[in-house]
């Protein structure tokens, strides 16, 4: 089977109907020439399996012909997203495979890693090298081979680390973070990047980050003196792979730098992560992996309509799944589960997530005949944990956007400067001529508009013809386009997090309640909460703390308090209680008392309540709802949440 991008080589080589050169295909599909080589020697081996006759010429570069019915049964059944990262993300990576690289990286490959353009590159090149330089090192550039860092080992050394702080803190879970020092992280990903580049095994960057969280709980598992058995059969079978060497190496590494001593089923366990890892020089498009690579979107789709809310997109999260589950179904076929020791934590934060995964984790396991214990389950749950996480600090993309003109830079340079200080909300990618501009660069930057200075055709991005002087009828377009930017961001918050009537169910809304004092009301409120699991009964003491400190700021409108406080007592991801009092309770403000609703408000992430405080906004704003509310009719009250739940 072929990868989406071999297939896609395949039938660009076979429509030319001639030889085409390498270095014309790396930039057609914009991607190295080394990795154009290694999918031409994929198709190579495989030309008699699949029918293709492929001549080579050292000059005139490589032409392939098959049978038109035989290319039918080529396309691949099923094709892996590229990651477009965000430009702070971008300078992250490339900054610390810099720091990692022995040897000068050139620009395209650099390119080639985090999918954007040459040129883009480039002027991210000028970031890092600024970066660099407050660091006391240097960015240096060696003619036809690449770039390399040069400067003074402890500088050098203090960098690294910052950047692999950086890296875990973006990448990957706080949970568990305070086991490990930044020190050991740092130590850990040196240790494994070096072996790799040293034996050559290409591991994509979320394997390799699957790869160092492994370690770590296996350092902490020898530091609390667990060991397990792996059955000998198993071992032995591992021991005979090519994986098993470099585990090997990787452990002898850890063990030197860390003065400990792993036990061999430790080596094991690097193993299967290696086995089950995608490398970047494989086709991982066996019956197996397709499958996986399905039933995962089906278990991100599944949870996501559990959790209201939209996983669907998270890239990340997709990849991090597979590459975690490869090793985990390798294991579990092994017998080979171990203890995760941060299970108890996750379980007791994230109680939700596990009840949910639970409920559909049956079509994983159904399909390899597995079944995953809470120990497996609980580094899952971090997966989306992380996603979550991500949703919750979910900020105002930038428009992308690239810059063309008719044959130079001069017009697009003048064009890019008034940009940049009326524009903000734009990002400009890159600049180019009309000659120059690719739609394949388009796809892989991921842009959102042309701005061009003379007329161009429509293309995979929709184009707004300016010209360099942006005058009246320039800035009405560019508006149009930010306000509508603008509009969507709005829509999809309003799409962020689950439904009020989701988050308050018809066992949390009392009504028609005797008075009673103001703190005694808040733990009554509280209590419901409590009930349900969503929270400690310190959250109410947290509350009555907060009003007592600031004053009456939780009554936002007239009659209708909304209390709430801090994460720390709150067990579940997001939960509502709501309460009226038939005479009312006095919070001592001075316009809005006596209060006869009070909702509580108890939720885990800073922004996954956005969707459902939203909808309680709309019942407080308009006077129909409001009546209902303060009238005590529960049953009506149950219906108007449901009418604003729908919108």
């Amino acid at each position: 089977m072929l990868s989406k991008r071999q297939y896609h080589i395949l039938t660009f080589i076979l429509e030319c109907e001639t030889f085409v050169q390498i270095h014309h295909l790396a930039t057609h599909f914009n991607v190295t020439e080394r990795t154009i080589q290694y999918d031409l020697e994929y198709l190579e081996d495989m030309a008699s399996n699949l029918g293709l006759n492929i001549q080579r010429n050292k000059q005139a570069g490589v032409k392939i012909t098959t049978n038109p019915e035989q290319l039918k049964c080529l396309a691949p059944m099923h094709t892996t997203q590229t990651i477009h990262y965000a430009k702070e993300e971008r300078l992250l990576y490339i900054t610390l495979k810099l720091l990692e690289a022995n040897t000068p990286i050139s620009s395209q490959v650099l390119a080639t890693m985090v999918s954007v353009s040459r040129r883009t590159i480039v002027e991210d090149l000028k970031s890092v090298q600024s970066w660099l330089a407050q660091h006391e090192l240097l960015l240096e550039y060696k003619k036809n081979k690449g770039f390399v860092i040069q400067g003074p080992e402890n500088a050098y050394r203090k960098a690294y680390a910052e950047m692999v702080r950086a890296y875990f803190k973006m990448y990957t879970h706080e949970i568990g973070h305070d086991l490990f020092s930044n020190h050991e992280l740092e130590r850990i990903l040196l240790s494994v990047t070096t072996v790799l580049r040293n034996t050559n095994y290409q591991l994509v960057q979320s394997a390799i980050d699957g790869l160092i969280y492994h370690i770590l709980i296996a350092i902490h598992r020898v530091n609390e003196d667990f060991v397990f058995k792996i059955p000998n059969d198993a071992f032995m079978k591992l021991k005979e792979t090519e994986q098993f060497q470099i585990a090997l190496q990787i452990q002898d590494r850890l063990e030197d730098d860390f003065q400990i001593h792993f036990p061999k089923s430790e080596a094991a366990f690097i193993t299967l992560h290696l086995l089950g890892a995608k490398t970047s020089e494989m086709n991982q498009l066996n019956e197996d992996m397709d499958t996986l690579e399905v039933l995962t979107e089906q278990l991100i789709e599944r949870m996501s309509g559990a959790l209201g809310l939209d996983l669907m997109t998270d890239i990340k999260l997709r990849n991090g799944l597979i590459v975690h589950l490869r090793p985990a179904i390798h294991r579990l076929k092994f017998d080979m589960t171990h203890e995760n020791p941060l299970k108890d934590q996750i379980i007791s934060q994230y109680p939700q997530l596990i009840d949910e995964i639970q409920k559909h984790i049956g079509l994983i396991e159904e399909h390899y005949n597995i079944v995953f214990n809470h120990d497996e389950l609980t580094y899952m749950i971090l997966h989306f944990a992380s996603a979550i996480e991500r949703i919750s600090t979910i900020k105002t993309n930038k428009i992308k956007v690239v810059l063309l003109c008719g044959s130079g830079i001069g017009t697009s340079q003048l064009l890019k400067s008034k940009i940049k200080h009326i524009y903000p909300e734009l990002e400009i990618m890159d600049a180019y001529s009309i000659y120059e501009v690719d739609e394949t660069i388009l796809k892989h930057e991921g842009v959102d508009y042309i701005i061009s200075t003379v007329p161009f055709r429509e293309t995979v991005v929709p184009v707004i013809q300016v010209s360099p002087f942006l005058d009246k009828n320039d800035r009405e377009q560019l508006n149009q386009i930010i306000n509508q930017s603008r509009e969507n961001y709005v829509t999809k918050l309003r799409g962020l997090g689950p439904t009020l009537e989701q988050v308050l169910p018809q066992s949390r809304v009392i009504t028609q309640q005797a008075s009673r004092n103001r703190d005694e009301a808040i733990k009554q409120s509280v209590e419901l909460l409590v009930e349900d699991g969503v929270v400690e009964a310190a959250y109410a003491t947290d509350i009555i703390n907060q009003l007592d400190k600031f004053g009456p700021y939780m009554v936002v409108s007239p009659h209708i308090a909304l209390i709430h406080a801090q994460h720390e007592h709150v067990k579940q991801s997001l939960g509502f209680s709501l309460i009226h009092y038939q005479e009312g309770i006095h919070f001592s403000h001075d316009t809005y008392d006596p209060v006869y609703i009070i909702i509580t408000l108890a939720t885990e992430h800073p922004q996954i309540h956005l969707n459902a405080l939203r909808q309680f906004s709309e019942l407080i704003m308009d006077e129909a709802y409001r009546t209902i509310l303060l009238s005590g009719n529960a049953q009506e009250i149950m219906k108007s949440i449901h009418k604003v739940s729908q919108d």
